[in-house]
């Protein structure tokens, strides 16, 4: 069964114009392009792709919806921007089912969450309008390759993002496994520009009664809300992997009200984000409701499955996989 996407399609014309022309329709991964330059998708492979997500998002519990834009694209060819802004809505769901299911358990520093979400709307639209800006900049000549400006800046801002992700997992798991030789493993610790950061004293100084918190500059905390938002509006990202550690390391913030205000402001950053990207027009509707219906069912399989099953060797194949799609998506990008 195959479904039309027309968002997607229009884009895909505007930024392709060549392919409103061809000869014969095109076949990709999953994905066709008809001879007017329509994209028709697999919605098979499109159910399976979202649920094998969300799997990993919740067996790993981090970077496993960094795949998620970088696949539509790579598998789909959904345009780039068409994935973020898609992404970035079925966020609502997840974060707003999420919320549901915190119920009255968490802790949520309210003041807090309203101060980063100050920062995250700015950076929020800044990343959106960067995309607008990647839409409108045409393609590139290198070589005997013409490449679109937003595949390229994309492709190598995901590459650099993803690749970096991995390699904290595999340093993660290669420590785990030489753990039991080794003793156990040493205590986290802040990183050093976390450090710095938390004697910023520039004025205003404000306190966080909440989260235990006296003394902490205000734009310390709209710049933390700014940077993750930028990344959000920009890739379609949560953000958490920004403002999590900031919240503990940088702020001083508990971890259980870290959780509860990470949540509270990314349902706040995923509205105004959905409805930035939705003004702009790169929001694929029926895109949001499959991938929101088959990752929230993969990723309480994948929760379920991290319960039983915990080694360090699988975050070693997770790892893997990242790499294995920033090959992919070079390839893509110059072939």
């Amino acid at each position: 069964m195959s479904l039309t996407l027309p968002i997607a399609s229009y884009w895909q014309k505007a930024l392709h114009p060549e392919l409103a022309k061809l000869a014969e329709p095109l076949q990709g991964w999953f994905y066709t392009i008809q001879t007017n330059g329509d994209l028709v998708v697999s919605l098979a492979a499109l159910v399976l792709v979202g649920l094998v997500v969300g799997l990993l998002t919740g067996f790993y519990g981090v970077g496993g919806g960094f795949l998620m834009t970088p696949w539509l694209n790579l598998l789909f060819n959904v345009p780039y921007n068409v994935a973020v802004g898609t992404d970035l809505t079925q966020m609502v769901g997840t974060a707003t089912m999420a919320k549901v299911r915190q119920g009255g358990a968490g802790y949520v520093d309210y003041k807090l969450g309203l101060l980063i979400f100050s920062g995250s709307i700015f950076g929020v639209e800044l990343g959106a309008r960067l995309v607008e800006m990647l839409k409108a900049g045409g393609s590139l000549s290198l070589g005997s390759w013409k490449i679109s400006l937003l595949q390229l800046v994309m492709t190598l801002l995901y590459g650099l993002l993803m690749g970096w992700i991995a390699s904290l997992v595999y340093k993660e798991a290669k420590a785990a496994l030489q753990a039991p030789s080794m003793g156990a493993a040493p205590a986290a610790m802040a990183p050093p520009v976390a450090n710095r950061l938390r004697t910023v004293n520039l004025r205003p100084l404000i306190s966080l009664p909440v989260s235990g918190v006296e003394a902490i500059s205000l734009w310390v905390v709209v710049g933390v809300g700014f940077m993750s938002g930028l990344l959000t509006g920009l890739l379609g990202v949560s953000g958490s992997f920004i403002r999590m550690p900031a919240l503990i390391y940088v702020l001083g913030v508990p971890t259980v009200v870290s959780i509860g205000t990470n949540l509270f402001e990314l349902l706040l950053t995923s509205l105004y984000g959905t409805l930035t990207h939705s003004l702009k027009g790169n929001v694929e509707l029926a895109l949001v409701i499959i991938l929101l219906i088959a990752g929230t069912t993969g990723s309480q399989l994948g929760a379920a499955l991290q319960r039983k099953f915990t080694h360090p060797r699988l975050q070693l194949a997770f790892a893997g996989l990242m790499f294995l799609t920033i090959g992919l998506m070079l390839l893509k990008l110059f072939r």
